[in-house]
């Protein structure tokens, strides 16, 4: 199912974003605007059209879902998914804190993840039923059992909206540093990779697409993590996902609990 030859294929994925990234960072990269009013650049679509070439050329019969292009017999057993810059914006204001999102489902299961962040040189690698890597180093979540001794990440408070906005605040109000303002934002990608290596312990999210969150599941899970829906259900390979991720099972159940008291409330 998953072969030294495709974990080797999938860095060398990583290798080429990289390649393309440190190209455009920090210099004028074609920004416009797409129909969501989401930004996008040259290096997105560049990074794009070079690994979908490579994944043609190598395993023709597998299945593309990419951000920039749409998708490509996405049905296969094996389908690629990605994101060639998660946090434009960052790579756009020229923050070190964008990534590339490399994964590969098999069957609807996602069996491999890359966090590329191409300027810091850092790299997180999740295999199923393996383990998660950064930098070649196997790491591990943070033993972080209870809420009020959680870090909490978070893209945006704005991205939060009626119902949804009324959960995340109380959730905050819960967690640690919360007397100075609670969360870290903006991480986007990043903010996952440091809670795979045991600095962040909780992130919540409202709305996210298939190739925001897909590489990041075999990297939170394989280093004792937990990431699922706000229902704690297995997440499943669609957009507008809820999402959760947790560093140990015991701090995921209280803020899945927590959840569902403040919604009866």
């Amino acid at each position: 199912m998953l072969n030294q030859e495709i974990i080797n294929f999938a860095n060398l994925l990583a290798d080429t974003a990289s390649e393309i990234s440190k190209k455009y960072y920090r210099i004028a990269n074609g920004e416009i605007a797409k129909e969501d009013d989401s930004p996008v650049t040259i290096a997105d679509r560049e990074i794009e059209e070079k690994i979908r070439e490579l994944i043609f050329k190598k395993y023709p019969t597998h299945g593309i879902i990419g951000e920039e292009y749409g998708n490509h017999q996405e049905h296969q057993d094996y389908t690629w998914i990605i994101d060639p810059i998660d946090g434009t914006s960052s790579f756009i204001v020229g923050r070190p804190i964008f990534g590339n999102l490399i994964s590969l489902t098999f069957k609807q299961n996602v069996i491999l993840g890359i966090i590329n962040q191409p300027i810091n040189n850092e790299r997180w690698l999740g295999i199923e039923g393996q383990g998660s890597w950064f930098n070649g180093n196997r790491i591990k979540t943070r033993n972080c059992q209870k809420i009020d001794d959680a870090v909490l990440s978070s893209s945006s408070p704005y991205f939060f909206k009626k119902e949804n906005k009324i959960i995340f605040e109380e959730i905050c109000k819960y967690t640690k540093y919360q007397k100075i303002g609670g969360v870290v934002y903006g991480g986007d990608c990043y903010a996952y990779g440091c809670l795979a290596s045991g600095f962040v312990d909780l992130i919540i999210e409202p709305e996210l697409k298939i190739y925001d969150f897909a590489s990041h599941i075999p990297i939170i899970k394989n280093a004792c993590g937990v990431i699922t829906d706000w229902s704690g259900n297995d997440l499943k390979l669609e957009s507008n996902t809820k999402l959760i991720a947790s560093a140990t099972p015991k701090l995921h159940d209280e803020v899945l609990k927590l959840i569902e008291k403040i919604k009866i409330e």
